[in-house]
């Protein structure tokens, strides 16, 4: 497993606008301590204001990571679900409210007949994981098969909120093909990524188009707790199958690139997954409510409305997510980035709006780091964005 040095250069391609150069700072500090490969960008009112890229899209090649470098984002890949949801549900196809079984009727098994779509975004509805069956690496990336697995289990009921890091993607994605006839991935190409000509995508990508990943023991090792736990549920979720196992590095395996893991394997650039994000807030603002981007601002409103907050029972920190399956601060306080939607991904990225301050952002490198105080790369950008932003207020005021 490769545990790449930290880069021997400090250099950020791209701009910023004037009033950002703490943001490429930085990122030119996390370039040269700590990072692989990264890219950061920002969008302010609908204008690109952070534009950063760098270092090694390979390290076993060597490629450097280019403008157009794709990564991937792995759980970053809910947002990308819960925008095509807010599609969805604006065009009246499905209903945050409505029962799943309305539209998949052998979903009511085992007494999950009342389950809505909602909850299970919001990982409220009971199936964090599969756990009548031992699920392989090969078998989560057939999204149909997972999704009948869960059809026809039995629903958790205690603690209320138990996130999961795939099940959301495989109950979306049968819902979409029952209601349109089209995937998850089909339906977000039509509506979404083509009209708006983004560079975001499920697993139709080569190598040289996107990031390689690379990662460390300490990185792997986090999820060893959860293989030895006492506890079956927490093994089901975290260990049937390990999202990242330890030796080969599957998300760069040619099975892996190939399969399709609705809520896993979104890849895109940086620019790109920030200008979809902008697309929300700008719907936020309109003057109306006709349909705007992705929807109208009554849906996206509807959407980012507090469903749950809670701690975490596997994990142990705490979650917050809004009806359409954003999630939003887990510990809530006030400033530029209060109001924050979006979802990150395990390793480190992040991809997040800040509606009130016009702000869309997102943060894609490709060297995993575990979570918690061991990885303070997007928090650092976040500050210097944050900081950036209060210096240009204060200076127009």
């Amino acid at each position: 497993m490769t545990n790449p040095n930290p880069n021997p250069t400090r250099t950020a391609h791209g701009q910023v606008e004037p009033g950002f150069e703490a943001v490429r700072e930085c990122f030119e500090t996390n370039l040269g301590e700590v990072e692989a490969g990264a890219a950061f960008a920002v969008f302010r009112h609908g204008r690109c204001v952070v534009d950063l890229w760098g270092g090694t899209a390979d390290v076993s090649t060597g490629a450097p990571w280019t403008e157009r470098t794709r990564a991937q984002i792995f759980s970053g890949s809910k947002g990308i679900v819960a925008t095509t949801l807010l599609r969805l549900v604006d065009a009246g196809v499905l209903d945050l409210d409505r029962p799943v079984s309305w539209y998949w009727p052998e979903f009511a098994a085992h007494g999950k007949g009342a389950v809505t779509v909602g909850e299970c975004v919001t990982y409220t509805g009971g199936l964090p994981a599969v756990t009548a069956r031992t699920v392989d690496q090969e078998l989560i990336g057939d999204a149909r098969a997972m999704a009948a697995h869960l059809a026809d289990q039995e629903p958790i009921t205690q603690p209320r909120l138990i996130y999961g890091p795939f099940t959301m993607g495989w109950i979306l994605e049968e819902l979409c093909v029952r209601t349109t006839g089209q995937t998850l991935r089909d339906f977000f190409r039509q509506e979404i990524a083509r009209p708006y000509a983004l560079d975001v995508d499920w697993s139709a990508w080569t190598p040289r188009e996107v990031a390689a990943v690379t990662y460390d023991d300490d990185f792997t090792s986090q999820y060893d707790r959860f293989n030895t736990s006492t506890d079956a549920l927490t093994r089901a979720i975290w260990a049937n199958p390990v999202p990242f196992p330890r030796g080969e590095v599957v998300w760069n395996a040619a099975g892996r690139r190939d399969a399709y893991i609705p809520a896993a394997n979104v890849v895109g650039t940086a620019r790109d997954i920030a200008r979809m994000y902008g697309l929300i807030v700008e719907d936020l603002h309109r003057d109306d409510d006709s349909r705007g981007n992705i929807a109208r601002r009554s849906t996206v409103r509807d959407a980012l409305t507090l469903f749950v907050r809670q701690d975490d029972p596997t994990l142990g920190f705490p979650f917050a997510y809004g009806r359409g399956g954003f999630r939003l601060k887990g510990v809530p306080r006030t400033g530029v980035d209060g109001d924050m939607f979006g979802h990150d991904g395990g390793g480190g990225s992040a991809h997040f709006a800040w509606p009130g301050s016009g702000i869309s952002l997102s943060y894609t490198p490709n060297r995993l780091l575990d979570i918690g105080n061991n990885d303070h790369r997007a928090g650092s950008l976040i500050r210097a964005l944050k900081s950036s932003m209060h210096e240009l207020e204060s200076t127009a005021a």
